[in-house]
């Protein structure tokens, strides 16, 4: 799809986004925190795109379950033609709740867009920013917190974690995702839903060297595998380069580890960083954001999750990953044999 193409489509779907009353839900941030809805994301980017035209693609990739239009933000200093020297992904909102990745996600995405032209390290390459791959997930918490309750979502709409539908090692029969399968339901096969199949498609059409995927919660920098115990061929790299980013934190280090041996019972089935890793060779880091993780046993975070998921002092999280992820996005790929 040309420029011209997804210019169009953007304005199109951005009058509907301004027009419709459906998008006009509020967040109370005395309660929450200084969360955005849905519509307020996508202002925030559109100002991006007036201010940077030169520099930042909007490209639909896709529709959600309820047709929302999921959409992957390209950008570049690097000339058309040209081949950058590292291309990169930053993906979030698998899951509905995780509001927080979609925030830092979008922080990133306008601080290295202003900052990439003035940054030796960060010239010539390429990052695909996609904040909300889950969009029917998002307007669903958010109509549920501007009532004033937040339940438990974590799926699409039809209930399918987006994060256990991608296709390496996926599973309908592990024991988890049987026994929680109103949590963590797989769908029934490998990109069964339009969510995935998009990102998929998108993937096949873009190499990626490097991928950041961003969840919550943990305070935790992971890497592959998730599915099985086995290290990477490349698990020194991954240590090595979670230990990097560790050291940028300004505020609190984050725990660095393998996906599959996080949790001793408890493999992570059919991820998106499994898949990344294994199908296209993308050195990809899962990081869960905010160390919110022991006050889960809080009777009142389990009537009310999103402030578990979420950390109301949200500036202080993002402020700590900020210079971890531009450190990601000055790598290199190394050469291909």
């Amino acid at each position: 799809m040309g420029k011209t193409p997804t210019i169009r489509s953007w304005r199109i779907f951005y009058d509907r986004l301004l027009k419709n009353d459906e998008y006009r839900s509020s967040i109370d941030p005395s309660r929450y925190g200084p969360y955005h809805t849905y519509r307020e994301q996508f202002v925030r980017v559109d100002r991006l795109l007036k201010r940077y035209p030169r520099n930042i693609t909007a490209i639909p990739i896709g529709t959600s379950v309820g047709g929302e239009p999921i959409w992957v933000f390209r950008v570049s200093n690097t000339e058309e033609a040209a081949e950058p020297r590292a291309r990169f992904l930053v993906l979030s909102l698998l899951h509905a709740i995780e509001f927080v990745g979609a925030e830092a996600n979008l922080a990133l995405l306008q601080r290295f867009v202003a900052n990439m032209n003035k940054n030796p390290a960060l010239a010539n390459r390429e990052v695909h920013f996609l904040p909300i791959l889950n969009p029917d997930g998002y307007l669903e918490v958010e109509r549920e917190l501007a009532k004033g309750r937040a339940r438990f979502h974590r799926g699409n709409r039809r209930g399918v974690d987006l994060n256990r539908n991608f296709g390496a090692f996926f599973s309908r029969r592990y024991l988890w995702h049987r026994v929680l399968r109103k949590i963590y339901d797989p769908g029934p096969r490998p990109f069964s839903e339009p969510e995935t199949a998009a990102l998929r498609s998108h993937l096949l059409e873009h190499r990626f060297d490097f991928a950041l995927s961003l969840h919550s919660f943990g305070a935790r920098f992971l890497f592959p595998y998730g599915g099985k115990r086995e290290k990477s061929r490349i698990d020194s790299w991954y240590r090595e380069t979670a230990r990097a980013l560790i050291d940028q934190q300004p505020h609190y280090g984050y725990k660095a580890g393998q996906l599959g041996r996080a949790f001793p019972l408890f493999l992570v089935r059919g991820t998106e960083a499994d898949y990344l890793h294994e199908t296209f060779g993308t050195r990809t880091l899962v990081v869960e954001i905010g160390r919110n993780g022991p006050r889960v046993l809080n009777p009142r975070n389990l009537l009310a999750p999103f402030p578990l998921f979420n950390p109301k002092d949200l500036p202080h999280e993002i402020d700590n990953l900020m210079d971890p992820f531009f450190f990601f996005l000055s790598l290199n790929r190394e050469k291909r044999g």
